[in-house]
């Protein structure tokens, strides 16, 4: 319904408003055959159309729909409004706020703006449901409790409009009302567009009174945090996508698939973490018989089970599900002897999904309504000869492609995940990224997990391969998207890059830079904004950018860290020097990092001369050296490094290791002994178990 229609259709309601409160649909019903103008325009608004399946005199709208275009992880309580939950206030105040509602869904927010600014669309209904319901909320606590002190039937005589309503009366029966800020903003939201011209002549004669619920006996309380600046900590990003790639390479190698990946090959050999969780020893015979399992068992007809699976290499000719355990189970007795029944290998393939998905959600930075979109059986797209994933983006729809809007690059461990997830999509039947454990029944349509999903499966996950050194509350479903926004920020900051697979990208770096100038630095990840297009422009970008620079300062200035090196031992004496002064003045620790941060000193990563103490050297005005991976009291005695180069040496540790466990008969075998010594070094001076 256009704008013109909605004016045209609720126009009268200033004639028959003080009707509406005296007689109800079925008196006017009565009442028609004297053809009265005023009863049929009251019946031409209780019977106008508010969406596919709502009319103006329904309690409940709904707008299925709009929520069809906008993104699932929107509940379907954003796209509805129970008018008729609302018991405490008047009918006729009802009916002003559906006017008011179904008109602000037509209207311009150029025309709700002061100022004249704004968009030419109107305010979106999933935003004016929040609005309304809060609204309606307070509105309906200021009448209950009047009619708790005067009765609901005087209520009902003396309030037809929300003219009546005077600001004594919102004051005084605001008690007992208690709200978050946030909420508040919302309420005093609707009193702002029920100010608006073209409302305003619509619904009423006069003045209406708008409270500031500060102002009045409500409670307010400050609006919760969000988890916007929410991130995973370093060492559990690190471990997880170790582990991620571990357990994928780990799957694609038994069943003979080819892995891109060379790096999680190669970390394979020397793995640097511990794995808590059981592998099992599977290959072709047991997947594709567990898959025509899975699929009978749903009640999945043999031949087309054999089709959706793929199955090639099945342990029996039986065609029904109970036969195919037992063939099943006399396999596993030989290949899996420690496995007691077949709920092992769907633990096991639950595993392998939620590695996949870790490094897929990781590694693109996608919205939760965007994995929602994404499917397993759709083909990856060559762009500028990358491959990337296609996905959906209901947020920012613009003409310009832009690299994080529908086109999702792909590391070579990003494409062994998608293998991977692949060949589990066939025994579940579902084709969604972001899809439930269980097998789609035959004859149901394959659906996607909500946006809690994610949260769901990350915690499930994290919870298998790193028990114990995570939060469940730092567990949300942006918190993906974050962290690599903020690993972003760090790379930008020149700290060293903990990812196993963030540096694929750098292999991207040339294809894209030719090819668009919105594409990737040729210097660095982060100089091209990509951590801001994951965060966004806003103060939420800002924050975690501001995050890295702190913990940059931190890993260099903590007066309470390990440092290396014959004058560690100075620099931190003198770091506690500088912050017991802070600190005496009033200021936490905290406090003094992010004043240091934002004085830049988190850009400061070589040539600090923190490996002189800070003192200058009266017989050489040069710096000692350029820093690097020399800079090391292996190779320097005023060498001074931190534990933000822990990974690093972690790494330079890991692949030499690899080359001197194959002898001396190896390439470059005495250089690589030499670096693992030296890297060892390093490492335990920095308190680091090797």
């Amino acid at each position: 319904m256009k704008l013109e229609d909605v004016l045209e259709g609720v126009r009268p309601y200033r004639d028959i408003a003080a009707r509406i409160s005296r007689l109800s649909e079925s008196e006017y019903q009565e009442a028609k055959k004297a053809s009265s103008s005023e009863v049929e325009a009251f019946l031409n608004l209780m019977n106008m159309p508010i969406s596919s399946i709502s009319v103006f005199k329904d309690p409940k709208w709904s707008f299925p729909e709009v929520r069809s275009k906008e993104a699932k992880t929107l509940a379907v309580t954003r796209f509805e409004v129970d008018f008729g939950s609302y018991s405490s206030i008047p009918a006729a105040i009802l009916v002003q706020a559906k006017i008011a509602f179904l008109v602000l869904t037509k209207l311009p927010r150029v025309a709700l703006s002061k100022s004249r600014r704004g968009k030419g669309a109107a305010l979106k209904i999933q935003t004016l449901s929040l609005s309304f319901r809060a609204f309606l909320t307070y509105v309906n606590h200021v009448f209950s409790k009047m009619a708790d002190q005067f009765g609901s039937d005087v209520v009902a005589d003396n309030f037809q409009s929300l003219e009546d309503l005077k600001r004594s009366h919102y004051v005084e029966y605001s008690e007992s009302y208690s709200v978050s800020k946030n909420v508040a903003g919302r309420v005093e939201s609707v009193f702002a567009y029920l100010q608006n011209k073209h409302l305003h002549d619509i619904l009423f004669n006069g003045s209406i009174a708008t409270p500031k619920i500060e102002q009045t006996k409500a409670s307010l309380s400050e609006t919760q945090k969000d988890d916007r600046e929410k991130v995973l900590d370093d060492l559990v990003f690190e471990k997880a996508t170790a582990l991620s790639g571990y357990i994928v390479t780990d799957f694609l190698r038994k069943l003979g698939v080819e892995v891109r990946d060379r790096k999680s090959l190669d970390l394979m050999r020397n793995f640097p973490f511990d794995i808590e969780c059981k592998l099992v020893d599977i290959d072709r015979e047991i997947l594709d018989t567990y898959a025509l399992i899975r699929l009978t068992s749903k009640g999945w007809p043999y031949d087309e089970a054999v089709e959706v699976s793929a199955a090639s290499r099945v342990l029996s000719r039986a065609r029904n599900s109970t036969d195919l355990r037992k063939s099943l189970r006399s396999y596993l007795a030989e290949t899996n002897p420690d496995m007691e029944n077949l709920d092992g290998i769907r633990e096991y393939m639950n595993l392998v999904y939620r590695a996949g998905f870790f490094i897929i959600a990781q590694f693109t930075g996608m919205r939760p309504n965007e994995l929602m979109e994404v499917k397993l059986d759709a083909p990856l797209e060559d762009s500028f000869g990358v491959s990337c994933l296609v996905s959906k983006v209901r947020k920012h729809q613009n003409s310009e492609r832009a690299l994080f809007d529908d086109l999702w690059v792909c590391t070579p461990a990003m494409l062994d995940a998608l293998e991977a997830l692949k060949i589990i999509a066939r025994l579940k039947a579902n084709p969604f990224f972001l899809s439930s454990a269980d097998t789609v029944r035959f004859g149901n349509s394959p659906k996607p997990l909500s946006q809690k999903g994610v949260s769901h499966v990350l915690f499930h996950y994290l919870t298998q391969i790193i028990p114990g050194e995570f939060e469940e509350s730092d567990i949300f479903p942006y918190v993906l998207r974050h962290t690599l926004a903020y690993q972003l920020f760090k790379a930008d900051l020149g700290l060293p890059f903990i990812s196993h697979q963030l540096k694929h990208f750098g292999n991207l770096v040339e294809a894209f830079g030719s090819a668009s100038n919105r594409g990737f630095s040729d210097v660095t990840l982060g100089y091209g904004g990509i951590g801001e297009r994951l965060s966004g422009s806003s103060k939420k970008g800002q924050n975690l950018r501001q995050k890295a620079e702190v913990q940059a300062v931190k890993s260099a200035y903590d007066p309470d860290a390990n440092y290396a090196g014959i004058n560690g031992k100075e620099h931190r004496e003198r770091m506690r020097k500088v912050f017991e002064g802070y600190m005496a003045a009033g200021y936490t620790k905290d406090e003094i990092y992010l004043a240091m941060a934002k004085q830049g000193l988190a850009i400061a990563n070589v040539g600090t001369g923190m490996c002189y103490g800070g003192k200058a050297e009266d017989f050489d005005e040069s710096l000692p050296c350029i820093g690097g991976l020399r800079c090391n009291p292996v190779r320097c005695s005023n060498a001074v490094i931190t534990e933000a180069h822990i990974p690093k040496w972690r790494e330079v540790y890991t692949e030499n290791m690899r080359v001197v466990e194959q002898g001396e008969a190896g390439p470059a075998f005495e250089q690589a002994q030499e670096a693992v010594n030296e890297a060892k070094m390093v490492l335990v001076s920095l308190g680091e178990a090797v």
